[in-house]
């Protein structure tokens, strides 16, 4: 059964509260019959590659104008689905969404040839992994 991995720059008080909009999400999966069953657990000291907090941290600098995220760690989500309906790939997408806001698009062909003028930043900075 595939493990859908987050590691998330996230602040230190909000970790819990992700932790259980992941589990909604998969409540959501699992009472509307795209899945057998689900879980989420939270590590909130997990270890790390070499850099990748150092990315994440660069990343929330760069799409904030340089801001620090205070009081900030890196926390590990691990979310796995039984019996899935679907793609991993595309649960992962709507997964990440949670943690990056959907951008308004404008209709206009010749507006959307410039797609990072319309990208929003991740509330939290993050990487996904999956692992089989």
């Amino acid at each position: 059964m595939p493990v859908i991995q987050f590691d998330v720059l996230i602040p230190v008080d909000r970790a819990t509260g992700l932790r259980d909009v992941f589990d909604r999400a998969v409540g959501r999966l699992v009472d509307g019959g795209r899945a057998t069953g689900g879980s989420v657990t939270l590590d909130p000291q997990p270890p790390l590659a070499d850099g990748v907090e150092q990315q994440l941290r660069a990343t929330y600098r760069e799409e904030h104008d340089g801001a620090e995220l205070e009081d900030a760690a890196v926390a590990r989500y691990r979310i796995t689905v039984e019996g899935l309906d679907g793609s991993v790939n595309q649960l992962t997408m709507a997964l990440s969404r949670i943690l990056t806001p959907r951008a308004d698009l404008p209709a206009d062909p010749v507006l959307l040839e410039n797609e990072l003028a319309h990208e929003l930043p991740a509330t939290y900075p993050w990487a996904v992994e999956i692992l089989r």
